[in-house]
């Protein structure tokens, strides 16, 4: 069972959601992750099953009271589509009951097959969801990576951040690592602050760090905007306070670094304002709340 737990965290956290919108205004397509939360209360409620989730009025009403808390701009409330692709994540396949009996069904998905389409869960995630802590430990995941900002609204704030002595509510099996995956991913496996980029396909090895702006343990957040890719050094640094980036996109340093020290000491005084290093993609520029965090923090 934790193999299936730790696969299904990181089919949640590498969702091939796209993302919309330009500049300031892209942000990642919430259908899919949405869709999962509407699926897990009606397990919970049971009102669906693992391997019969019905497509109908009480999926599509819970997918829209949560659409309502997390919309941005252009999105539009179509839960169809992500009935639909979840398949081409891994988390199910979509059947038609005929006359016949149940088919497989990959085509448009209506309003009107209410009744009669259905998906159902597979390749573990099935197992996982028949339990109720565990579909407990998927949500945490789902809010935590795509909606940390609504948490509030869409989990109880309880479930996502427990006391401090609480250490496995914490713990979510696979987070790490998918955070991690994303991060890199999007800042191409380069520090944000050197440029240092060291990659090697063979061993899969590399030198940067997914680095958390505000620490999930205070934050519950592991949306990419709450993350830079640093090497290392750099990456204890910021740690320790001792540098920060800032939501002018410049390095700050800290005043307790004297360069003529080490060499070391050096390098992070060369950093001050210098520029933070874009992602690739817009959708997950640092969020500069979380960049203020950070400077808030530095050491005097």
């Amino acid at each position: 069972m934790i193999a299936c737990i730790d696969q299904t965290l990181d089919r949640i956290y590498t969702l091939n959601v796209g993302a919309v919108g330009h500049g300031a205004e892209r942000h990642e397509r919430p259908h899919k992750a949405l869709l999962l939360l509407a699926v897990l209360d009606l397990l919970d409620a049971g009102q669906a099953t693992p391997d019969r989730i019905p497509w109908g009025a009480p999926l599509r009403e819970r997918f829209s009271l949560y659409f309502a808390k997390v919309r941005l701009r252009d999105d539009r409330d179509t839960p169809e589509n992500p009935f639909r692709y979840l398949a081409s994540d891994g988390f199910w396949e979509t059947y038609r009951i005929t006359l016949a009996g149940p088919v497989p069904y990959e085509g448009e998905v209506l309003v009107r097959d209410s009744g009669t389409l259905f998906a159902r869960l597979v390749d573990g995630v099935d197992l996982v969801a028949a339990d109720a802590n565990l579909r407990h430990r998927l949500r945490q995941a789902l809010v935590a990576r795509y909606f940390p900002n609504a948490a509030k609204q869409l989990i109880e704030p309880i479930d996502m951040v427990s006391s401090e002595d609480d250490d496995e509510a914490l713990e979510v099996p696979g987070r790490n690592a998918g955070f991690r995956r994303k991060i890199l991913e999007v800042y191409d496996h380069q520090c944000v602050a050197c440029g240092l980029r060291i990659k090697l396909p063979v061993h899969e090895a590399c030198y940067v760090d997914a680095a958390h702006l505000i620490p999930f343990a205070e934050s519950a957040n592991d949306h990419p905007t709450n993350g830079i890719a640093l090497c290392k050094n750099h990456h204890w640094a910021m740690d320790r306070h001792l540098i920060a980036p800032t939501p002018a996109g410049v390095w700050k340093v800290s005043r307790v670094l004297i360069g003529h020290r080490s060499t070391g000491e050096a390098e992070l005084v060369r950093l001050a304002d210098h520029p933070v290093l874009p992602p690739t993609d817009d959708a997950y520029r640092p969020d500069p709340a979380a960049m203020q965090w950070r400077v808030e923090r530095l050491i005097a």
